[in-house]
């Protein structure tokens, strides 16, 4: 229910502030135009123009500065990383992910591990993930089927990532790249304990 309640804070925020960003630029457009007479001359209308946008360039760049810090702050992301306890080899093939305790330097072509593997509760994992054959997407999902963490398994090319399960259980593996026909079958899974 929290959950819920900060998604509709945030939607309601993104709201009013949207709203008012609306109301602002159409009382600016209504400004110019109540203020703005047919009898003057170009030269006089381009100097006014010209004395006051430097303000207005720098009122603009000062609001979007400040909104970009106020909006990072917000994503759900640790704002550091903390060395991993454990490091998890995926090598994505089609059709199955294999996995194994460690980083894995070989030819991936060369890689064993299995489809299943055990890790601690509460631990920070790395995840090297690459890819023997074409692009997979390596998406790992929790028992209630919610997408907890996501990249990219490419070949001739290894991504991080660092994820800290906080609750044991069983996680999956899929694939959510279309890799070819048996696509649908590509799992694996993570028992955490």
């Amino acid at each position: 229910m929290s959950i819920l309640f900060v998604l509709l804070t945030l939607q309601v925020s993104a709201a009013l502030i949207s709203l008012a960003g609306t109301i602002l630029v159409i009382a600016v457009v209504v400004f110019l135009m109540a203020s703005s007479s047919s009898e003057e001359d170009k030269y006089t209308a381009k100097h006014k123009v010209y004395k006051v946008r430097g303000r207005y360039f720098f009122a603009l760049v000062f609001c979007i500065t400040v909104l970009l810090i106020v909006s990072l702050r917000l994503l759900p992301y640790p704002n550091s990383q903390m060395p991993p306890g454990n490091t998890v080899t995926v090598v994505g093939a089609q059709w199955s992910w294999k996995l194994a305790p460690g980083e894995f330097n070989k030819k991936v072509n060369e890689f064993t591990g299995k489809n299943e593997i055990t890790l601690p509760v509460n631990a920070n994992i790395k995840f090297v993930v690459t890819s023997v054959d074409v692009n997979h997407s390596m998406g790992i999902y929790n028992s209630k089927g919610d997408l907890m963490i996501q990249t990219q398994a490419m070949p001739q090319y290894k991504n991080e990532l660092q994820f800290k399960f906080q609750q044991p259980g069983d996680y999956h593996i899929l694939c959510l790249e279309y890799c070819g026909l048996v696509h649908a079958n590509m799992a694996g899974i993570i028992h955490v304990q």
